[in-house]
């Protein structure tokens, strides 16, 4: 049997081979970051018919080439154009990923880390960041609170609940800024009233109310340039106020009310709040109620519980009575600190005190807040424990004309925003940076960092085993998996955008020319060879 008939099959087999692998690409021209295959042929094996001999000095004969008859064709290697880049597809999607290097993202399938080019990602149901096409988890480090990334490769769960949320922040900083004329109405009919919203630890929002008022002298003359500010209630989101016993209280040096306030041994002490060293003014408030002791025989016949506006209110049960007094101050009176068995009356006074507020008087600049340059504090904590000490800043007020309007107005946070504080977020968006970082954003304009998406890379991308899905495995000649981020390799990553199959349909169609003719040139190799059998064949006759 002729050597040329068997050339012939190994050359049908192999071109059918090549046919299969531009078929492969051309099926693949529009799989996100498919690689295209290429196959390159290497020559069969040879039979030699007479060895190689080499020259005899003693005969003068020189040497002969052997003399070998090829026996075929067969696949040389079939290669990955890996590292060849897939033109950019623009998608919009925050979760399409696009790698600008080398690398490649880390997938798991539940058992094993596969890699992948196809960055087509979204969140699933349970909040992991996953392959769109097959579900498997991108894997990354994960971010606590503070943006610190845990040192362990695990899956991304981005929507967990507590990533969902930002924390909330107390106010701690605060500025009154604009202008307070002299001449305004309110300024002189009452006081200029200024408010002031205040966040707590918890997110909780409250308003200060406060009112600037002139000072006089002894004859009753405005003195120019001075001024009282004081705090006159807060009230909670619901406009309800803290209680009867959230207003300015005066501290000496060492924490302590000065004796003429202290509450009397039959009043009641009430909650306080700090702000600032100098008593301006007082305005006393009172809550009385009238109730015998219930360890005696004597008994009134009416409770009264007095506001701390005048307004009184009649109660015929004690428990009722003191329920409503609870009620009113947000303090707990128990029976036995009621001290006077016949009506006694138990008294809480509640004193509002104020800041000298003064201006120069050549420019209108502040000049001092408190007897301080520019700066008192509000001592909230004791209010609720959940607030905080906040500091404001009177630097950016002036005492000058503006057609008789205030612009005056208190401002939570520095001139940059800092410290302002803030309520409970809810997550508005999310987004991946060119380095991986997965960033969330809050409607209390916090933002943070939720994790870190891993990249892979190896010694021989080449070497890297199809897996299907566009998941690719390591193989021996790929070598293990470096992973990392990918700004340390000098790469970066682009949001919204895919990565597009490498297939060129030009240079594609053209192999499919060559591969096409060398099917047709070996398959005349065939019948060619019969003819000659034939003829061979024939010889008998």
């Amino acid at each position: 049997m002729m050597r040329s008939l068997y050339s012939g099959v190994s050359g049908l087999k192999t071109h059918q081979t090549r046919m299969d692998v531009i078929g492969n690409n051309i099926a693949n021209v529009n799989t996100v970051a498919y690689k295209a295959s290429t196959m390159s042929f290497q020559d069969l094996m040879y039979q030699t018919t007479s060895a190689a001999s080499g020259a005899d000095a003693t005969t003068g004969r020189g040497g002969v080439n052997a003399k070998q008859i090829g026996l075929g064709v067969a696949t040389g290697a079939i290669s990955n154009s890996i590292t060849t880049q897939g033109a950019a597809q623009t998608t919009n999607d925050a979760f399409d990923l696009r790698i600008e290097g080398n690398s490649f993202f880390v997938v798991n399938n539940g058992s094993e880390n596969l890699y992948t080019r196809a960055g087509a990602f979204y969140v699933d149901g349970v909040g992991n960041l996953a392959m769109k096409t097959t579900g498997y988890n991108v894997m990354g480090w994960a971010a606590d609170e503070t943006g610190k990334l845990s040192d362990e490769l695990t899956a991304l769960k981005i929507m967990s609940a507590e990533n969902q949320v930002s924390n909330p922040e107390a106010t701690e900083l605060a500025r009154i800024t604009g202008i307070l004329d002299k001449n305004g109405s309110k300024l002189n009919n009452g006081g200029q009233s200024i408010s002031l919203q205040i966040y707590d630890d918890l997110g909780y929002s409250y308003t200060c109310n406060y009112n600037i008022t002139p000072v006089t002298d002894d004859n009753g003359n405005v003195v120019e340039g001075k001024y009282k500010i004081a705090l006159e209630k807060m009230v909670d989101s619901k406009g309800e106020t803290l209680g009867a016993a959230n207003y300015l209280k005066q501290y000496d040096a060492n924490g302590n009310l000065p004796a003429e306030y202290e509450p009397t041994n039959n009043a009641f002490k009430a909650e306080e709040v700090t702000f600032g060293n100098t008593v301006i003014g007082k305005q006393e408030y009172s809550i009385t109620t009238s109730i015998t002791n219930a360890g005696t025989s004597s008994e009134a016949t009416t409770y009264v519980v007095k506001n701390y506006d005048g307004t009184t209110k009649n109660f015929t049960v004690k428990d009722e009575a003191v329920a409503y007094y609870n009620q009113l101050t947000g303090l707990e009176i128990k029976s036995d600190e009621v001290i006077d068995v016949d009506a006694a009356v138990i008294e809480s006074s509640f004193a509002v005190y104020g800041f000298d507020l003064e201006y120069d008087t050549a420019n209108g600049s502040l000049k001092s807040i408190g007897g301080n340059d520019s700066k008192v504090k509000m001592n909230l904590n004791n209010v609720k424990p959940s607030m905080k000490t906040v500091t404001i800043d009177f630097s950016g007020s002036s005492n000058k004309a503006n057609g008789g309007v205030a612009t005056i107005e208190g401002k939570a946070g520095d001139a940059e925003g800092n410290k302002a504080g803030k309520k409970v977020g809810k997550m508005t968006s999310l987004s991946v940076d060119g380095n991986g970082y997965i960033n969330a954003t809050y409607d209390n304009g916090n933002s943070r960092v939720l994790g870190l998406i891993a990249i892979a890379t190896f010694a021989n991308a080449s070497g890297l085993e199809k897996q299907g899905e566009n998941l690719y495995s390591a193989s021996l000649n790929s070598g293990e998996a470096s992973i990392g981020e990918i700004a340390g390799q000098g790469e970066k990553m682009t949001n919204g955008t895919l990565e597009m199959s490498n297939v060129d349909l030009s240079a594609e169609f053209t192999e499919m020319i060559t591969t096409q003719r060398g099917f047709q040139a070996n398959s005349r190799i065939i019948t060619t060879s019969d003819s000659l059998l034939e003829e061979l064949v024939n010889l008998k006759r």
